[in-house]
């Protein structure tokens, strides 16, 4: 487990650099970033290259928890955290692209299942295969041994927090990660719930989660999530309804919109922090004694691999407030140029989590 930052000072209303530092460089938001460039991946390739028509991404947990044995609604609800209504229009999305159908439970005849067709099983098989292209190039980006008990770590975790079965037709395999992710999700939307954040759904994620202290641009997130800018929009203007976030014109672009933390917004940051750490705790206690590690080690190499925020990061936004020196240093050590990301991936790997941050510490003192 990484030590705490010391504390640093802050600017008036700011969220502390140390909070800020830890919500930026977590093993959750690692987890979560990975699975999300895993399953773009997996989508591209089944529908531009498998020719699976109207496949939704939405589609990717539900089928991968009916992949091992058929489930009733109600079970599928609880493992997505969703309504049994969006349950079942879920299911209806797929039975009507072909990939679900509704029977009788073998054990109930009254009770009714979802399970895969014949489409469905097509669908799966392609998926498996594809996710053994992307393990063999995951590997190669770490070591081999450390991959392969990260794999079974994250197999580890996903039955351990209900996930459920592994993917069909696989011992461990890669494909639980996103099972993981939103098992993930689902814990700290719930924690941050008991600390007084009502409201707040999964979808909102997307922006809260790379959020930073100077803002960030819903064309952006809308091009890193796949997603049209309408549906950003729509989500931000759910958080903005909610309190934690204001829109204001970007300055560099007249039809675009930068998102910023409200004070409500910046105590939901320091509450997530809180939420991750307990997170961690759980994880390290379900797991065999330094597969945590292993796991924390593995995640933060393949996300720096990958770069996936390098374009949200390297954005550094004039501030709303003159609140100046404190808040805009923090600003620029969370959005720092890409080749200072890469760089900074190194020196954690090379360091460690805690040598990393008191590095980070003296550098900030000394400025």
């Amino acid at each position: 487990m990484p030590r705490p930052l010391p504390a640093q000072p802050t600017a008036r209303g700011a969220v502390p650099v140390d909070a800020w530092a830890r919500y930026r460089d977590n093993l959750a938001r690692h987890l979560i970033g990975i699975a999300r460039d895993l399953q773009i991946r997996l989508m591209n390739h089944l529908v531009g290259d498998r020719g699976h028509r109207d496949l939704r991404p939405s589609f990717g947990l539900p089928i991968s928890l009916i992949a091992r044995a058929p489930r009733p609604l109600s079970e599928l609800a609880r493992n997505l955290s969703i309504s049994p209504q969006a349950a079942s229009q879920l299911v209806m999305l797929a039975e009507r692209a072909g990939y679900l159908a509704r029977r009788e439970s073998p054990g109930d005849r009254r009770a009714r299942v979802a399970a895969l067709t014949s489409a469905g099983e097509h669908l799966v098989r392609d998926a498996v295969a594809y996710l053994r292209e992307l393990e063999a190039e995951q590997a190669e980006r770490v070591d081999p041994v450390d991959y392969r008990r990260f794999v079974a770590a994250l197999t580890t975790l996903s039955e351990a927090n209900g996930g459920g079965a592994k993917p069909a037709g696989r011992g461990k395999s890669i494909g639980v990660l996103p099972i993981v992710a939103a098992e993930i999700e689902k814990q700290l939307m719930h924690a941050t719930s008991a600390h007084g954040h009502a409201g707040l759904k999964l979808s909102h994620s997307p922006i809260l989660t790379l959020i930073g202290p100077s803002g960030v641009r819903l064309h952006q997130l809308a091009e890193l999530h796949r997603v049209s800018r309408q549906a950003i929009s729509a989500t931000a203007q759910d958080l903005e309804a909610l309190g934690y976030l204001r829109r204001e014109p970007d300055p560099r672009d007249r039809r675009g919109v930068i998102v910023r933390l409200t004070p409500r917004g910046t105590r939901l940051i320091e509450d997530s922090v809180s939420a991750l750490d307990a997170l961690d705790r759980r994880f390290e206690q379900q797991l065999a004694p330094g597969e945590f590690a292993v796991l924390e080690r593995v995640a933060r190499k393949l996300y720096a691999a990958l770069e996936l925020e390098t374009d949200i990061l390297s954005n550094a936004f004039p501030l709303a407030s003159a609140d100046a020196a404190a808040t805009t240093a923090v600003a620029l050590a969370a959005s720092p140029a890409p080749d200072l990301v890469r760089l900074a991936a190194r020196l954690r790997d090379r360091l460690g989590s805690h040598d990393a941050a008191q590095l980070a510490a003296h550098l900030t003192s000394t400025h």
